[in-house]
């Protein structure tokens, strides 16, 4: 399951360019502690980086 909602976080961004922890939280329907605690790994897995601070903050994918 979790590696289901990692990969529409990913198809998301594919399309998209990035997301927010507020189109994550839609996209996905879990709370927002939940959504952020999924950015945060997926950004320490390298699969994802962050740009920009607090409410502005937007994921787009890591060039690996």
């Amino acid at each position: 399951m979790k590696n289901e909602r990692k990969d529409l976080i990913v198809k998301y961004i594919e399309v998209n360019d990035c997301i927010t922890n507020k189109e994550a939280r839609k996209l996905l329907g879990l709370a927002d502690s939940t959504t952020k605690r999924m950015l945060n790994e997926m950004v320490k897995e390298d699969i994802l980086k962050i740009e920009g601070e607090r409410k502005a903050r937007k994921y787009l994918l890591s060039k690996r």
